[in-house]
Formats: structure tokens, sequence, C-alpha cells
């Protein structure tokens, strides 16, 4: 039996809300929604938090700045990515993202395909839903989902 996409407006406070190492994700469209082609999500970064520089061996990530700044690590580079900014994070690049503002930043974020990620979000925010979570555990299921965190050089 194949899965169909499925027609919907979702609106502006819409979506499942979860947390995730400190970052409020509101949930736009799973894999239910969407037949498993994409997750899409907006997320809620605090000051100074973000994702640390990891790589995706599984999807493309692509991001829509809709509030804030954020400084972006892509493939060895350091960037900056103000409101209205679309950043590229393609499969085993090497990327992550911190906020480098002092009030909260928000973006929208595509991945294709959606399947493992929404399974490794699911995950990661009931090992890892404050910003004080257990690193350790939190490497562990970056990994078992082919996101490995990448140590600093």
């Amino acid at each position: 039996m194949s899965q169909k996409a499925i027609p919907m407006v979702v609106p502006a406070d819409g979506g499942r809300k979860i947390l995730v190492i400190g970052n409020e994700i509101e949930v736009k469209l799973g894999c239910a929604e969407t037949a498993g082609a994409l997750f899409i999500f907006e997320n809620s970064t605090p000051p100074g938090d973000g994702a640390p520089p990891h790589i995706h061996s599984r999807e493309d990530e692509i991001v829509h700045v809709i509030e804030g700044e954020y400084e972006v690590f892509l493939d060895g580079k350091t960037l900056m990515a103000a409101a209205g900014a679309v950043v590229n994070f393609p499969r085993n690049v090497v990327h992550g993202f911190r906020n480098i503002g002092k009030t909260t930043a928000r973006a929208l974020f595509i991945v294709t395909p959606g399947e493992n990620f929404e399974r490794f979000f699911e995950e990661l925010s009931s090992v890892a839903p404050t910003r004080n979570s257990d690193m350790e555990k939190v490497a562990a299921v970056f990994s078992k989902y082919g996101l490995p965190i990448m140590q600093p050089a």
C-alpha cells in the first residue's frame, strides 16, 4: 500500500510542538502529510543556541531565516544568515548554526527525504528536551540516524 501526500493548509500558529535541546520545534508537515518526502518545521532558537557541526548522510536541508541572525558553519566556512536569507545544507557536507542575536531567532527548515529526520527529532526530544541535556546521549542519537556530530579540528 503506497502512502499519498495530504493536501492541506497549516495555519501560522498550527503544528505540533516539541522541545529539542532547548529549541522549540513546531512541526508544520510531517511524513504522514507528505508521504515521507519532506519534514518541515519551524525552529525557535534561543540566543547563543543552535546545532553543533554535523553531517547528514541521508537528507538535504534548506533553511529560511524568518527572524534574527544565525552564524552558519558550512563546509569549513563561517557565514552570516539574517532574516530573509536561505541556506542550503546538502547531504554529506559539514554544517551547523548558532543564534548570534540577543533575542530568539526563528527559521523554517525543510528536510528531504523526511522520514529518518522526523524519527531522529522524536527520539532526540525524548532524550534531550533541554539545553543542559547529556551530550553523550545527544551524540549517540545523532549517530544512530546518520547525523554524526563533528568534533572541532
